[in-house]
C-alpha cells in the first residue's frame, strides 16, 4: 500500500514538473539577460510554444484527465508562439498589455470549458458533480483573483505571475486531494 501511495506521488511530481517546465523555461529565457526585447519575447515564445506542445501532447496521452492549469499555461505559449510566428501584431499587443494576467486569462477559459463540458469540471477529478462543479466554482474564484493580483502588479514577475500561480497549482493539489477523499 506505502509502495503505491509513493509511486503515486512521485508521478504527480513528475506530472507537475514537467507540466509547468514549457513556462519554467520561457520565462528563464525571456529574464535571462534582464528586461527582455522584442527579439528576447519573440524567441522565447517559439521554444516555448515548442514545449508546450511537447507537454500538451506528453500529457494528453496519460490516463487521468490532463491538469487544466498547466493546459491554460501551455494553450497560453502556443497561442504566443504562433501570433509570432504569424505576425499578428494585434494579439501580440493584447498580450503586452494585459501584461502577467494573459496567462491566467487562458488558464480561466479552460476553466470555465472544463467545467461546463467536462465531468471532471476545472479541478479535473471524478466525483459526485454538485462536488465538481463547485470545488471548480473555488478554483475558477481562485484564478479570477490571480487574475487580478497580476493586472495590479503587472510588470513585478514574480509577484505578479510566479507567486499567484504557484498559489492557484497549490490550492489546485488541495481541491483535487479533498475531493479524491471525498465520502
Amino acid at each position: 500500500m506505502d509502495v503505491i501511495r509513493l509511486k503515486t506521488a512521485a508521478i504527480t511530481v513528475i506530472e507537475y514538473l514537467l507540466g509547468f517546465l514549457a513556462l519554467a523555461i520561457f520565462v528563464a529565457y525571456a529574464y535571462a539577460q534582464g528586461t527582455p526585447t522584442v527579439p528576447r519575447w519573440e524567441a522565447a515564445f517559439k521554444l516555448g510554444a515548442v514545449l508546450a506542445a511537447l507537454e500538451i501532447a506528453i500529457l494528453f496521452a496519460r490516463k487521468p484527465p490532463m491538469n487544466r492549469l498547466i493546459l491554460g499555461g501551455n494553450l497560453w505559449l502556443l497561442a504566443g508562439g504562433l501570433a509570432f510566428l504569424f505576425g499578428q501584431e494585434k494579439f501580440l499587443r493584447m498580450y503586452e498589455s494585459m501584461g502577467e494576467a494573459s496567462v491566467f486569462a487562458a488558464i480561466l477559459c479552460v476553466g470555465i470549458i472544463a467545467t461546463v463540458f467536462s465531468n471532471n469540471g476545472f479541478v479535473g477529478v471524478q466525483g459526485p458533480r454538485n462536488k465538481v462543479l463547485t470545488y471548480s466554482a473555488y478554483l475558477l474564484i481562485a484564478t479570477v483573483m490571480s487574475f487580478g493580483t497580476a493586472i495590479v502588479f503587472k510588470g513585478n514577475v514574480k509577484i505578479a505571475g510566479v507567486l499567484p500561480l504557484t498559489a492557484l497549482a497549490f490550492f489546485h493539489r488541495y481541491l483535487r486531494h479533498k475531493l479524491r477523499n471525498y465520502p
